[in-house]
């Protein structure tokens, strides 16, 4: 049983020291995971040598990452890391929206202009996003489940759709 423990103990810190994340919290109190930093990447040891390289995924500062601009009123959802990948773009007047194939349940960072609620189903959860929002990791958060978007607060939705 010790053994276990030693192995549980080590893997954790080689875990825990394998990606480090920056938060900062808004006027609001929100808390975002701002950047994300793969230490293991050759990219994050080599300094500047490719600072004109301006669309690498990976930030060799420890600046948090600035999210892309985003239209009024939508949502603009990404299945890469750092704002890449297939980009998704939900308004609010959409309303109550199932995602696409593509974007279900692979939304891995996002930056929000609107107050819109992030939905899964079997269990049902939401989640809260508001208007000025952004992550430029959001999978490990709850982006590897979401189905949904619906306008609006969570907390005025029925407790599940039909």
């Amino acid at each position: 049983m010790k053994i276990f423990s030693i192995i549980f103990t080590i893997l954790f810190i080689i875990i825990f020291f394998q990606f480090t994340i920056s938060v900062t919290i808004n006027n609001n109190n929100n808390i975002f995971i701002d950047n994300y930093n793969d230490l293991s990447s050759p990219s994050s040891s080599s300094s500047s040598s490719s600072s004109s390289s301006s669309s690498s995924s990976s930030s060799s500062s420890d600046a948090p990452l600035q999210p892309p601009p985003c239209g009024d009123l939508k949502v603009c959802l990404y299945t890469e890391l750092n704002y890449e990948g297939i980009l998704y773009e939900y308004s609010i007047y959409s309303g109550k929206t199932d995602l696409p194939e593509l974007v279900r349940n692979n939304i891995t960072s996002f930056v929000s202009n609107a107050d819109v609620c992030f939905i899964t189903y079997n269990p049902y959860m939401t989640q809260q996003i508001s208007l000025g929002e952004f992550l430029s990791n959001y999978y490990i958060v709850f982006g590897d489940i979401v189905q949904t978007i619906a306008p609006g607060l969570c907390k005025d939705l029925p407790n599940h759709f039909d």
